[in-house]
C-alpha cells in the first residue's frame, strides 16, 4: 500500500489556530542500553524548504 505524500495540512492549522511555529524532532542511535542518542529539533520555513531534503525512514 502507498503511502500518502507528507504536506503542511497539520502544521498550517496550527499555526492558523495558535499562530506558533511547529517544531520537527528527531533522534539517531540505539539509546541508554547501546550507545549514545544524538537529537536535534528544528523549525522551517516552508516556503523555503531546503531542495533534497528527505524522511531518512522512506
Amino acid at each position: 500500500m502507498k503511502r500518502p505524500a507528507p504536506d503542511f495540512l497539520l502544521e498550517q492549522a496550527l499555526d492558523a489556530a495558535a499562530g506558533r511555529a511547529v517544531c520537527g524532532v528527531d533522534e539517531a542511535g540505539r539509546g541508554p542500553w547501546a550507545g549514545p542518542v544524538t537529537a536535534a529539533a528544528v523549525i522551517l520555513d516552508p516556503a523555503r524548504i531546503p531542495e533534497g531534503l528527505n524522511d531518512s525512514k522512506r
